[in-house]
């Protein structure tokens, strides 16, 4: 028999960021895996895929499932591409006691035919219940000692992320085994950072040497995990190491996922309720484990997949709807192969039918509506509202936007033009709107980095005022206006709408309405009819939302307003029609929209993005901030394709304003009718 039982100690070390070390008497055993049967049936106390005083089971290692380990084993050299002739299988690994294990690393000591060791896996497991197999090829061969170097791939400790990688190292000389894992890493000039060693003098594993071992250490199963609570509290507490959370297995060698929480299974069976009873199409869910599961007729309307991660995506989901949605697309717990596509099909499905969540959702989603409703755009709030999205950095916004710096919808000609071509046909446009003449002073409410107010003063030769309460813009924008020659005739100020003095002939706002919020919008327009002179003429670009979905949308919070417009809200047309009434001497003069260009614009967007992601994480960015820029510009695209939203240019200005009224008749088109002539 070639199967033992060893003695031995197991020993932890760091030394980095700070210095810790423990140590702990271990017992464990080398299972010749052909030898299991026969120990079964010939070993008292040992049991075999049945209940003993210990016992190994097949379904406790590599996947889910009760398939004998010899089979898993064939499948996972067959899944490696490994060609050599594996003869003979050794299991260096923990066994249940009482049905209590803990389990750390299994190592899978796979022998050829000339019964040397060429394939190591060492099975890691994690306190989150996953599993990742280590493939450990083409040894490093010294005296009796094998040596290994592999990437680290997977979350095991919480005071380490996933740099580094693993050194390895096996001594074995039949009775005393060695096995010593370092992980070292760049910043520290590949030195050893951790290390873990497990040593042991083994023995025969018959009933009188089981016995004994078991007599020996008694308690040890048990005490496993209350040693390491302990060792954690101490890192955290006394040395102040930092915890980095997990993050979600993206190797295809991992082989167990963690397992779905009750929330999790309550979201799991909300989800695939809604996708029972959907109508947009078709759509496939794949589970984190490989699980497929098909909702909907293939070849009927939209087609769409949905990969999960992780299973925390369905507790966010259970527990936040929508709002959970984005958060976990932002952790990496989902993805699809079209995400736009995804998008357009979770639209026009919820349109049609909405998604019931759970009863406690209602809980988690009034904390974020607290959340919402505490970027209330107050003067004081309202730079800091637009500063947690503006000033994030001119250099990262240089990198998708265009060569104009335009941050709104553009106006295409056809879908092939050029952003900046369509970007400046839409100024063009709404400067026409707007009549200008040299002697006119425009009043730019919300001027980003100045290509409008740029466009307007050369094109036309009038004074520009622009406001903002981006720090990062301003500064961008009077260096672009300086470079052009631009000074004496553009100025861009710091400063809230509800704070300007003076009166204009024009004031332009595009995409600024956005930011206002419902309590706010007598003020915004109160202010402009105060500003602008008796024959000015306004002209606004804004998102819209439908009359229809205006009122419940209001008086809610979702996840665009909360992590990328906080204190954002979409007006409706007949909500400005009631403000303007109310409030003002306005008369709308024209509307025209341009929803559909909004959704060829984001799509540029993501793509120039996307292409920059590199470059964006060197500026200090995540890859959780560009998965959730990522989702942002999809979301809003799937919005305007669908017409779920729309965007609007209005013209305003006051009854009596007959030549402004005339002129812009005249623009665009439009003549008076001709009076009857009388014989």
């Amino acid at each position: 028999m070639n199967s033992q039982i060893f003695t031995g100690v197991v020993s932890h070390g760091r030394r980095w960021p700070q210095k810790h070390h423990f140590s702990y008497p271990v017992y464990f055993y080398r299972f010749d895996l052909s030898e299991l049967p026969e120990l079964d049936r010939t070993l008292p106390g040992f049991g075999y895929n049945r209940f003993s005083v210990v016992r190994m089971d097949d379904r406790d290692y590599l996947w889910r499932g009760n398939q004998p380990l010899k089979d898993k084993i064939t499948a996972v050299l067959e899944k490696i591409g490994y060609e050599e002739s594996v003869c003979r299988v050794e299991l260096i690994s923990f066994a249940k006691y009482f049905n209590i294990i803990f389990r750390p690393v299994s190592f899978f000591i796979c022998y050829n035919a000339s019964n040397r060791c060429r394939l190591v896996l060492a099975e890691v497991h994690n306190t989150f219940s996953e599993t990742h197999l280590y493939v450990l090829k083409d040894p490093e061969v010294q005296p009796e000692t094998l040596c290994f170097e592999i990437p680290k791939a997977f979350h095991v400790s919480p005071f380490f992320d996933l740099n580094g990688k693993y050194n390895i190292r096996f001594k074995d000389d039949g009775q005393t085994l060695d096995i010593t894992i370092e992980l070292t890493r760049s910043e520290c000039g590949d030195e050893p950072v951790f290390f873990a060693r497990l040593t042991g003098q083994g023995s025969p594993l018959t009933p009188q040497s089981l016995r004994r071992t078991l007599l020996k250490y008694p308690f040890n199963a048990m005490l496993n995990m209350p040693r390491i609570i302990r060792q954690a509290i101490a890192l955290y507490v006394q040395k102040k190491l930092p915890v980095f959370s997990k993050p979600v297995p993206q190797s295809r060698y991992t082989m167990r996922k963690q397992c779905p929480s009750w929330v999790a299974r309550q979201g799991m069976a909300g989800l695939f309720s809604f996708f029972k009873t959907q109508s947009a199409g078709a759509i496939t869910v794949t589970l984190p484990e490989g699980q497929c599961h098909l909702f909907g007729s293939s070849g009927s309307g939209l087609s769409a997949d949905l990969q999960i991660k992780d299973y925390r995506f369905f507790s966010l989901l259970a527990m936040a709807d929508e709002i959970g949605l984005g958060i976990a697309y932002e952790k990496g717990y989902w993805a699809s192969d079209d995400l736009a596509g995804f998008m357009n099909f979770m639209l026009r499905a919820t349109l049609s039918h909405p998604v019931q969540m759970p009863w406690y959702s209602a809980f988690v989603k009034t904390f974020y509506l607290a959340r919402h409703r505490r970027n209330k755009n107050t003067v004081h709030q309202a730079q800091k509202n637009i500063s947690r999205h503006y000033d994030l950095s001119n250099a990262m916004y240089e990198l998708f936007l265009d060569e104009t710096l335009t941050y709104s919808s553009a106006v295409f000609k056809h879908e092939n033009e050029a952003l900046a071509d369509a970007q400046l046909r839409k100024i063009d446009q709404i400067l026409a709107k707007a009549r200008l003449c040299q002697h006119h002073h425009v009043l730019e409410i919300g001027g980003g980095w100045g290509t409008l107010a740029m466009r307007a003063a050369t094109l036309y030769g009038c004074r520009v005022t622009s406001i903002t309460l981006s720090k990062e813009q301003q500064q961008l924008a009077r260096q672009r206006i300086a470079r052009a020659g631009l000074s004496d005739r553009v100025e861009v100020l710091l400063c809230d709408y509800r704070n300007i003095t003076g009166q204009y002939d024009r004031i332009i706002s595009v995409e600024m309405l956005e930011a206002v919020g419902k309590a706010y919008y007598p003020d915004f327009f109160r202010s402009c009819d105060r500003l602008l002179k008796p024959n000015g003429i306004l002209v606004i670009q804004t998102i819209t939302i439908p009359d229809q979905r205006y009122e419940a949308y209001s008086k809610t919070t979702d996840w665009m307003r909360l992590f990328v417009f906080p204190g954002g809200l979409l007006p409706s047309l007949t909500a400005l029609i009631e403000v303007l009434t109310g409030h003002t001497s306005f008369v709308i003069k024209h509307v025209e929209s341009i929803g559909p260009h909004y959704a060829l614009t984001l799509a540029q967007w993501k793509e120039r993005f996307l292409a920059n992601r590199e470059k964006i994480i060197e500026l200090g960015f995540s890859q959780s901030f560009i998965r959730r820029w990522e989702y942002y510009f999809l979301y809003c695209q799937a919005g305007f394709a669908q017409h779920y939203i729309d965007d609007l240019q209005i013209v305003l200005t006051r009854p009596g304003n007959q030549d402004c009224i005339d002129a812009f008749d005249q623009e665009i088109g439009r003549r008076k009718p001709q009076a009857d002539s009388i014989q």
